[in-house]
């Protein structure tokens, strides 16, 4: 009998080394031969590439090193162990920093600084300085022609929501309120129109998605009426005023969005949050081009209704260039640029204008912003700009490169 169960674990423990050893083998080879993605959509980052083999990354030890982190970030399975990771850290530990994501208040998430920005406040302010004084020229060029220019700045979601973040987890409230009062002041003192949205959503609630980093439609609704009436009223442009809610047949989409902030959680994390999406109860004719091409949707839905929807919903995503013409020359002629901030603004701009164009110079490729301006002299020129960039003289803070 003793003999048996002897032998019986024998064969037990030959099975498991056996089993042990096909995984051990498996997974590498399962992993080279899988179809492989460039790009994590989850942890929005390119991922590691097969490492290249010579005489210099060999004696290195790179090509061994560059191996490690190939097969760890494209191993089969992995996005499927990631979200039990995530699960199990955000539903039985109860953690509130998950992925680089903290669970703050009210069940926003927000990014987490494992240290507060560091940056030098003279270099910071420096650095603003520079940049208003590429917006002053900005500004300067198109008054010679008799154009307007409107700067307008916007909080990111992490910035209008800083006051949510745990006390335990750091929120940069100096770096937000440094910047912001620099921004402001400096154009103010060049004499450059500008919207300060900031100030303009201090008294207001829920202006921003708290799975996304996008503001919502009450956000982006009231950064349109912002816009509009400063043309109006302060620049002199003669266009209509900024239309109600009641002049506009807002849809609720059923499913809850998708966010930018729940895609680092695998989507998750619980939520009702839904898009809201607004047409013009009076219609006017128009053609639309993105990218030279005809593309008549403001909003792009999904046709399977059990998809649910992302940001991505206004204007298709981010565009290097759209036109919308509306054939009114009795208007006036918009140009916007700025980045994804700007799509959920565009289908209510639009209206107001005879013409307008829509650039974002982080994929606009054919001229420069100048050479833009100087072939098409648009009447008010809007750059829309958040307040994690308003020291950057990149992207779209860069006028005069062709990107």
């Amino acid at each position: 009998m003793e003999e048996k169960i002897k032998k019986s674990k024998k064969i037990s423990n030959y099975n498991l080394s056996i089993l042990f050893i096909i995984i051990i083998f498996s997974v590498p080879i399962l992993t080279k031969i899988k179809p492989h993605t460039d790009i994590s959509s989850f942890e929005n980052r390119v991922l590691a590439t097969p490492p290249v083999l010579n005489k210099e990354t060999l004696f290195s030890g790179e090509y061994f090193n560059s191996w490690e982190e190939y097969l760890s970030d494209h191993i089969v399975g992995r996005n499927t162990w990631l979200k039990i990771y995530t699960y199990f850290n955000m539903n039985i530990l109860k953690k509130k920093e998950i992925n680089n994501m903290v669970i703050g208040d009210d069940s926003t998430l927000l990014p987490f600084f494992p240290y507060p920005i560091q940056y030098d406040s003279k270099t910071h302010r420096l650095d603003i300085e520079k940049m208003v004084g590429e917006i002053k020229k900005l500004n300067n060029y198109i008054e010679s022609y008799g154009g307007k220019f409107c700067f307008v700045g916007v909080p990111t979601q992490h910035s209008y929501y800083r006051e949510r973040y745990p006390d335990y987890f750091d929120n940069n409230e100096e770096y937000f309120s440094n910047s912001e009062k620099i921004m402001f002041s400096l154009l103010k003192e060049s004499n450059i129109s500008y919207i300060n949205m900031n100030k303009e959503f201090k008294n207001m609630d829920n202006c921003y998605f708290k799975t996304d980093h996008h503001y919502s439609f009450k956000g982006s609704f009231k950064t349109y009426e912002e816009i509009i009436n400063k043309i109006k009223y302060d620049l002199g442009l003669n266009i209509s005023k900024a239309l109600d809610k009641g002049d506009m047949d807002i849809v609720t989409l059923d499913k809850p969005i998708l966010g930018s902030r729940n895609r680092q959680l695998y989507y998750l994390y619980p939520t009702d949050e839904k898009v809201k999406i607004a047409y013009h109860k009076e219609k006017i004719d128009y053609e639309k081009m993105d990218n030279k091409v005809e593309s008549p949707k403001f909003y792009y839905i999904d046709d399977n209704t059990n998809k649910r929807p992302s940001y991505g919903v206004f204007m298709g995503g981010d565009m290097a260039e759209t036109v919308i013409k509306t054939n009114r020359p009795k208007l006036p002629n918009a140009l916007i640029f700025g980045d994804s901030f700007t799509n959920a603004v565009e289908p209510l701009l639009y209206y107001h204008f005879n013409e307008t164009r829509i650039l974002d110079l982080r994929y606009y490729e054919d001229m420069s912003l100048y050479k833009y301006i100087e072939e098409y002299k648009p009447d008010i020129v809007i750059m829309i700009r958040d307040d994690c960039h308003y020291d950057n003289t990149e992207g779209n803070g860069d006028f005069s490169k062709n990107h």
